[in-house]
């Protein structure tokens, strides 16, 4: 008897346990931001987590600064 009533508290802590976890849903909060980059600044040479470098065909090399955090950029090239 103790054993069948064992089951079912177990078998009913799990059923509950599985409507917790599959019930939880998440959210992603991103900021886009556009940035224009002027195609005299040349292509891209290199970039990292922080910034990308341009370089013009003269050899000059600029760069654009990313702002920290969580950001989705779109670059797009004036002409």
């Amino acid at each position: 008897m103790q054993a069948r009533i064992l089951r079912i508290v177990i078998g009913v802590a799990l059923l509950l346990a599985g409507f917790m976890v599959g019930s939880h849903t998440s959210t992603s909060i991103h900021a886009e931001m556009k940035v224009t980059v002027p195609t005299s600044y040349g292509r891209v040479v290199a970039g990292d987590s922080s910034s990308l470098w341009f370089e013009d065909s003269t050899g000059t090399l600029r760069q654009v600064t990313i702002p920290a955090g969580n950001t989705i950029f779109t670059i797009s090239r004036q002409k």
